[in-house]
């Protein structure tokens, strides 16, 4: 640390605090690494997992050595620096600390944004006609996303789990729909009207199943259930939901709850701004 300079080194661990951050975003919205492991984990545990809170839990985690070398640096300038340096040191403090809030703040914001954007502008809607497909048509025949009608499979097997999102929680249930002879891989999924697994003992059979027929569309957590159990996932797959209301709760839970976030830190922001005006007045009397 000698050999570099302290504003590098500072630099650097705020540079790694973002990355940590902008990292494990990536992680939880693809599903995958450490935030894939840590929802499984808890999925084996307890049925469900905390998605805001696995998230929150990575990124402290990796940041904290950053934070702990900050400190470590301001407590050297702090024993370096004069008497009348030392007293405006609380308000540069005030200062950074609200630049974090509100710079956390709008990035949440812009996770919001995108949440919303994706949710009313690129998933399938409910208009047009239903179109009628064979199970064995899918990555046979092109598919249309939409309302939709399948047919002439049988569903496999089952998986099951919830996301708890504080605000609520989200249950889900997915099985493969093959036709005869397709093996252990699937190219389209139906989410099974279940809320416990109670619900899913009575599950028969059904000639047809209808919906809304969205490509890809299994969240994160069922894929990987899906390959822990040896079922196959097709490259294109499709999802067919029950409803539009069942393939846009989750993203909406998750722009609400990221709201949330976004408005403790904003009014965090705020709260450090008036007390920033309160020590420079102290300071100025």
């Amino acid at each position: 640390m000698s050999f570099i300079p302290l504003s590098v080194v500072r630099l650097a661990a705020r540079a790694w605090i973002v990355l940590c951050a902008l990292y494990f975003l990536w992680e939880a919205v693809s599903y995958r690494g450490f935030f894939g492991r840590l929802a499984e984990l808890q999925l084996g545990y307890f049925g469900a997992y905390a998605p805001l809170l696995t998230f929150l839990f990575l990124f402290c985690l990796a940041a904290l050595p950053a934070w702990l070398v900050l400190r470590v640096l301001r407590k050297r300038e702090n024993a370096e620096q004069s008497i009348e340096q030392n007293r405006l040191n609380p308000i540069k403090r005030a200062k950074t600390l609200r630049a974090v809030l509100y710079g956390f703040g709008m990035a949440a914001c812009l996770v919001i944004a995108g949440f919303v954007i994706f949710t009313l502008f690129m998933l399938p809607g409910t208009t047009g006609a239903r179109q009628t497909i064979a199970a064995s048509d899918f990555g046979v025949v092109s598919v249309e996303e939409g309302p939709a009608r399948i047919v002439g499979g049988e569903v496999g097997e089952i998986i099951f789990f919830g996301q708890d999102w504080f605000l609520g929680d989200d249950r889900m249930a997915f099985a493969p729909y093959r036709a005869a002879g397709q093996g252990k891989s699937a190219r389209v999924f139906v989410q099974l009207d279940a809320t416990d697994r109670n619900e899913l003992i009575g599950l028969t059979q059904k000639p047809a199943w209808s919906g809304l027929l969205v490509e890809g569309g299994l969240p994160g957590t069922a894929r990987a259930l899906f390959n822990s159990i040896g079922v196959g996932i097709g490259d294109p797959y499709y999802t067919l939901y029950i409803d539009k209301n069942s393939l846009e709760i989750r993203y909406w839970l998750q722009a609400i709850q990221w709201a949330i976030l976004a408005a403790f830190l904003l009014i965090f922001g705020k709260v450090q701004s008036r007390r920033i005006r309160r020590m420079e007045a102290e300071l100025s009397a």
